[in-house]
């Protein structure tokens, strides 16, 4: 309407102050005057993490970009090509470019997509439109009239040759748009998708992102996460606790008295080795809990839980870059961008100057990498490391009661453990391009990978060849100048189906990169990804290495939390296992990756009595409280 360009919109529009307008009686509270006192705990919804910019980070705000968006009409519709055409649809790339050629990875295991996914949950939750009943994305689209149709509907077409959707006569996939988001201050400017979980890895899985859902996965005593003993009687753990509330939401139930599992974050029952995470960290939550009351009788509930929170968290900081990071970016990549941990003393490397808000390639694209990793089905191995029997990825999907067979949950951690992962590259299973979400009797389900280029379409994302332009790459303007890059086969498939090299889908030309040397990735994934987990780890001030902060460990309980491998946590919360390769998320091997028991000491345990607090409440001596604790124990064998 007013003829604005590019630069007006993305630079001028922003600068306008709203609060003089009307704009400021709808401004959401929470963007504009927060204040901040720093304390030790991290409020869940990410809050105040910064004081000079209490929303950086924060749940509900604004993804950030790292290049500017490309709408169609420069502010809120769709990309579209470079040459001013339509681009390709999502699901003609999807065929066309990532066919199920399966091959297999050498040394990843899907522990690696496991830990991938639950980190994923960690991080982003973008905000879409749900049905208000069941809370599920709508699907009102393809079956519509447009008068009736969801405004955010921008539904995937399916051309009519389709090789697997015709033969169910199958026209149109159901996708609905991210909420444009307002921004702090409640400024102008194009559209900005918004994140509902916070930036920061806090843990948000196990705990939640608002104190009143908090309050509601807690037990109320001993600072413990409500669980259901359901094993109980098998002398097994605890799983999660029933999702009772809205049973409907992320999961399909085949009666009304099957319930999934409700956890800190909503996707919990989105394929059950997700909820077998969940569940292993709300395990180590109580772990930690039901210790450290023994430690420290005095502590009330809220110190208990707040105590293991903070220690449960910098767990979840410390196997993320410690064991995760290595195996996807590889040494070199870690060491350009600054991701190695410290072996020793603490890292004073937080900048307040960094927000560790997600970026909206992140989310939308690069972080989507483990979808080429999915296998097929999903294996069940024994405590003597056999293969016991699969199950077809589909058929788990926001289906979890396989979990409710006593001795099944910890056959799902070895097989984790046991099962190569798919390669990194172009090739997606079909159990995610035809059957996602499969409805029951149904033979085809949704296409993974169409959602992913239908995302990064309607973020605005630029193209591949800008987010190489971003990251030093070398960057094509014809197909001649892309040969190197990647296997010369998949450029002429993208010649086939796109009009320049500039409006590949950044997702697509992500996972069709030649991975780096030591690394799962290709350059422009890995740059994109170390960014992101440089900004999570410099702008988070309560980051477990650092010192000078309220939140600080002592550098002993430091030194604890560094001994921590995800084998450990893997042999405490688990019935059955009792051998495990040091490191799970890469196969076992004789020589560097040996599997041992886990009651050898060589897989080490954190020391809980680093954090014995003598010095507070009382005047007893260590002694004293030896004491104490020697009679508690007799007390409560006594009573049993």
């Amino acid at each position: 309407m007013y003829g604005l360009s590019y630069e007006d919109i993305e630079k001028g529009l922003p600068h306008i102050d709203t609060s003089k307008t009307l704009v400021r009686d709808v401004c959401p509270p929470f963007l504009s005057g927060v204040e901040c006192r720093p304390g030790k705990y991290r409020r869940f919804d990410g809050l105040c993490n910064n004081l000079d910019n209490p929303t950086w980070g924060a749940a509900n705000t604004p993804f950030q970009r790292l290049v500017g968006p490309l709408y169609s009409d420069g502010i809120n519709a769709p990309r579209i090509s470079v040459t001013g055409h339509e681009l390709p649809y999502s699901r003609v790339v999807s065929r066309t470019m990532h066919p199920d050629d399966g091959f297999h990875d050498h040394a990843g295991t899907v522990m690696v997509i496991a830990w991938g996914q639950f980190m994923d949950h960690d991080f982003t939750l973008t905000a879409t439109p749900l049905d208000p009943i069941n809370r599920n994305d709508p699907e009102e689209c393809c079956k519509r009239p447009p008068h009736l149709k969801h405004p955010y509907c921008n539904e995937i077409r399916v051309p009519d040759d389709d090789y697997f959707y015709r033969l169910f006569n199958v026209k149109c996939i159901d996708f609905v748009r991210g909420f444009p988001s307002p921004r702090p201050g409640c400024r102008l400017g194009s559209r900005q998708q918004f994140n509902t979980l916070t930036g920061v890895i806090d843990g948000n899985t196990v705990y939640g992102v608002t104190e009143k859902f908090a309050r509601k996965l807690r037990a109320g005593f001993g600072g413990l996460m409500r669980m259901n003993p359901v094993f109980a009687e098998y002398g097994l753990k605890d799983m999660l606790p029933l999702k009772l509330d809205i049973p409907d939401e992320g999961c399909t139930r085949p009666n009304k008295s099957m319930f999934c599992f409700e956890a800190g974050e909503i996707r919990v029952n989105e394929q059950l080795v997700l909820t077998c995470m969940h569940t292993l960290m709300a395990r180590q939550h109580n772990k930690l809990a039901t210790e450290l009351a023994q430690i420290n009788p005095h502590w009330d509930d809220e110190t208990l839980f707040q105590e293991s929170r903070r220690i449960n968290i910098a767990i979840i900081q410390h196997i993320t870059f410690n064991e995760f990071l290595p195996i996807l970016l590889g040494k070199e990549v870690m060491e350009k961008f600054g991701l190695v941990l410290e072996k020793e003393g603490y890292w004073d490397g937080y900048d307040n100057h960094i927000n560790p808000a997600i970026i909206d390639a992140f989310a939308a694209a690069a972080f989507r990498f483990g979808h080429s990793l999915l296998p097929t089905a999903v294996e069940r191995w024994s405590k003597a490391h056999k293969f016991i029997a699969s199950k077809r990825l589909s058929d788990l999907i926001r289906r979890p009661y396989d979990l409710y067979r006593a001795g099944v949950f910890d056959e799902y951690f070895m097989g984790l453990m046991n099962q190569v992962a798919q390669a990194m590259d172009d090739s997606i299973t079909q159990e995610v391009t035809n059957h996602l979400f499969k409805k029951e009797g149904n033979r085809f389900g949704m296409d993974l990978v169409s959602f992913n280029m239908q995302r990064g379409r309607e973020f605005g994302l630029p193209g591949y060849m800008e987010f190489r332009k971003f990251c030093g790459l070398p960057t094509s303007h014809t197909w001649e100048e892309m040969f190197g890059s990647m296997p010369n086969d998949t450029i002429r498939r993208y010649e086939s189906i796109f009009q320049h090299p500039a409006d590949i889908d950044l997702w697509s030309g992500g996972v069709s990169e030649r991975s780096l040397p030591g690394s799962m990735l290709g350059p422009t994934f890995a740059c994109v990804i170390a960014t992101q987990l440089s900004y999570l780890r410099r702008g988070d001030r309560f980051w477990y290495e650092l010192p000078n902060q309220p939140s600080s460990f002592t550098p002993e309980q430091l030194q604890e939390i560094r001994k921590i491998k995800l084998s450990r946590l893997i042999c405490d919360n688990t019935d059955l296992i009792d051998t495990i390769q040091i490191y799970p998320m890469v196969l076992p091997d004789h020589e560097i990756n040996p599997r041992v028991p886990c009651k050898s000491g060589i897989i080490p345990s954190i020391d809980l009595t680093k954090w014995a607090d003598y010095g507070h409440s009382s005047d007893y001596s260590p002694h004293q409280y030896q004491y104490f604790n020697e009679l508690h124990d007799t007390v409560v064998s006594f009573k049993k």
